[in-house]
């Protein structure tokens, strides 16, 4: 492969990519944009036979190129186990491990009939999310599972992967397939681009800090420089599983300007953090965070917004501390008519509670926060 000083694949490679991050010639992926939700050349992944990626989540074959039939064959056991979900047939394996991880960490396939045998999502893993949605392949990273490190360079190459998946014929292993929104990937790929330079200053925002202060008592401020680098980096993978994961706290076309603020409330919330750890977070633990305090950061997003419920069941924990949560869903059923933002009820309902129990008694409300928010959807 032939690399030019941008690190750009030379004209006699199967598939180029310009400094745009658009595919120019080629069979995979011809005339298609592509979103790396991660920086050229930052991430440095080295396997070390950790065995943190293959417990209990499948193995994904590239059936259309013949692997199944390749592993079966000197495998046969393994037919036992193969399960179809969708137009993606895979692979169950145990949590404890993989059947193929040897006591040593590696893959015995790996290691006894060489790599290009080992099944297709190990290969690419951790960058095996590959969506199409329009004219664009989204490349997105696991940094639940993997201990990815950022770098300054010799990173794993955006070239490197789409080598990878040009090797890959299995559309249920590069193709799954997203509502098309070419105007939303063109906003992202640009916000992506100056997180990954680094260059901009993280502004603040009022609303944020005010609520913020509210609800753990605890002013907001931006985390070290180590940490906040994690997270520039970070951002943009999280902001794509947010727009497309199961949350959907709103519509895509209006979920932008939510993302904005809890982005700065993570931001917060990480700053905590590494004050609690004593050190700067990583990857995984960054990732954790906006998956855990979520609910946190989407009420923050919405302070100065106005809930609303329509009167009727609702989804009420089974343990609710001082009663919050049942309080602030009637307070949203009358607010349809005295319409104050959320800040507002939410002085009111937590006026009494300390902030264990301001943030317990928030993520237990998130069902109701979701279902008074639904109006604006």
């Amino acid at each position: 492969m032939v690399v030019d000083d941008r690190g750009n694949r030379a004209a006699s490679d199967d598939v180029v990519v310009d400094d745009r991050g658009s595919a120019t010639k080629g069979d995979v992926m011809a005339g298609e944009r592509v979103y790396f939700t991660w920086p050229d050349r930052r991430f440095r992944y080295e396997c070390r036979g950790c065995g943190a990626c293959c417990k209990g989540l499948g193995i994904g074959i590239d059936v259309v190129a013949g692997q199944l039939v390749q592993l079966v064959a000197k495998r046969p056991e393994l037919a036992a186990f193969v399960r179809q979900r969708g137009h993606a047939i895979t692979a169950f394996n145990p949590r404890d491990r993989c059947w193929f991880l040897a006591d040593d960490g590696l893959c015995r396939v790996e290691v006894e009939d060489g790599r290009a045998a080992k099944p297709a999502s190990c290969r690419l893993f951790p960058f095996n999310r590959v969506f199409r949605a329009g004219a664009y392949t989204i490349v997105d990273y696991n940094s639940v599972i993997c201990p990815l490190q950022l770098v300054d360079a010799g990173g794993i190459s955006h070239d490197e992967i789409l080598a990878e998946i040009a090797t890959i014929q299995d559309p249920a292993i590069i193709g799954t397939p997203l509502p098309p929104d070419d105007a939303l990937f063109d906003v992202e790929l640009a916000l992506a681009s100056k997180l990954f330079a680094g260059d901009d200053a993280v502004a603040g925002d009022a609303v944020v800090e005010e609520a913020f202060a509210a609800l753990v008592l605890a002013p907001w401020r931006l985390p070290a420089a180590a940490t906040l680098a994690n997270a520039l980096v970070l951002t943009p993978s999280l902001r794509f599983n947010e727009l497309y994961g199961p949350r959907q706290y709103a519509p895509r076309e209006r979920m932008q300007p939510v993302l904005a603020r809890m982005w700065l409330a993570w931001l917060g919330f990480a700053a905590l953090g590494e004050q609690l750890a004593q050190r700067s977070l990583g990857l995984q633990e960054l990732t954790t965070l906006w998956s855990e305090q979520a609910p946190l950061m989407h009420v923050i997003a919405r302070w100065d917004r106005v809930p609303r419920l329509d009167p009727g069941p609702v989804e009420l924990p089974s343990v609710d501390p001082k009663s919050i949560v049942r309080r602030l869903g009637e307070r949203c059923v009358s607010n349809r008519k005295d319409k104050r933002p959320l800040g507002e009820l939410l002085a009111i309902s937590l006026r009494d509670a300390d902030a264990p129990t301001r943030v317990a008694a928030m993520k237990l409300a998130d069902p109701i926060m979701r279902a008074a928010f639904a109006s604006e959807r």
